[in-house]
């Protein structure tokens, strides 16, 4: 993606005014302005296979990803992992075989993740992320920023565990909190759970308050739900959980 230095530096200057000054009353509309063109200009030219998430069987040592450049010049890439929760500090066992790949035009490329085969819990799911940056080519143009794309995947370690993704979905808990419109869940599994679209409905089945998009609650542990404009008593909680295969499922259940 680019830029035009110049006039990213008086946008910037919209923000940031000289000490006494106010910010432009264009700010607005500058700013959609600006949106647009970077809808226009970004482009994601590395996909996945149609993957949104990653599952890596314990049984196994290794995982295969397949990276895929859609766009008609070659893509050079770098992968990492981290660990989901952005911790730095702990050792990760894992490990990607080429971190630097060069993928020809319209064309594909496979990196291998291999676990150590120890240093992940066995009696629950790991939380990893598969971090794929297209490193962007040198500007052909002066006075040109150019911005690389970062994909953050997730990448679930799952050792053999008892019971199925689906069976804890079906006992996840709810109950209310001590705050107006909080609830707790309660994930009993040792899978990890992603929900979206969590509403509450009130006793007629109307919406009440604002839906949460996305939330991950972790292996035996529970989660605080606050829904943003919900000031009573729900009477039920309406939700999608994502699969392995990154559908969504409706689900809901009575409070």
């Amino acid at each position: 993606m680019n830029f035009n230095v110049p006039f990213l530096r008086a946008f910037l200057r919209l923000f940031f005014p000289e000490p006494g000054k106010r910010p432009s009353k264009t700010l607005a509309c500058l700013v959609v302005v600006l949106g647009l063109t970077i809808s226009a200009t970004a482009r994601a030219e590395i996909s996945f296979g149609g993957f949104t998430r990653f599952i890596f069987d314990g049984e196994q040592q290794s995982l295969m990803v397949t990276l895929i450049n859609e766009d008609p010049q070659p893509a050079l890439v770098q992968s990492l992992l981290q660990w989901g929760d952005g911790d730095r500090s702990r050792d990760l066992p894992m490990v990607v075989n080429k971190p630097l790949v060069l993928i020809p035009a319209h064309g594909r490329a496979s990196i291998t993740l291999f676990y150590q085969g120890t240093g992940l819990p066995t009696d629950r799911e790991s939380f990893l992320l598969l971090r794929v940056m297209q490193v962007p080519q040198k500007p052909k143009e002066d006075n040109n920023m150019q911005i690389a794309l970062q994909h953050n995947m997730k990448l679930i370690f799952r050792p053999k565990l008892s019971g199925t993704l689906e069976d804890a979905v079906e006992k996840l808990r709810w109950s209310p909190d001590m705050a107006p419109g909080a609830y707790r869940a309660f994930n009993d599994s040792p899978y990890y759970l992603t929900l979206t679209e969590v509403g509450l409905r009130d006793r007629t089945g109307n919406p009440c308050g604002t839906s949460v998009e996305h939330l991950m609650i972790a292996p035996f542990s529970s989660y605080e739900l606050v829904v943003p404009g919900c000031h009573q008593v729900a009477g039920r909680i309406a939700y999608q959980f994502i699969s392995d295969a990154g559908i969504a499922h409706a689900r809901q259940c009575d409070l």
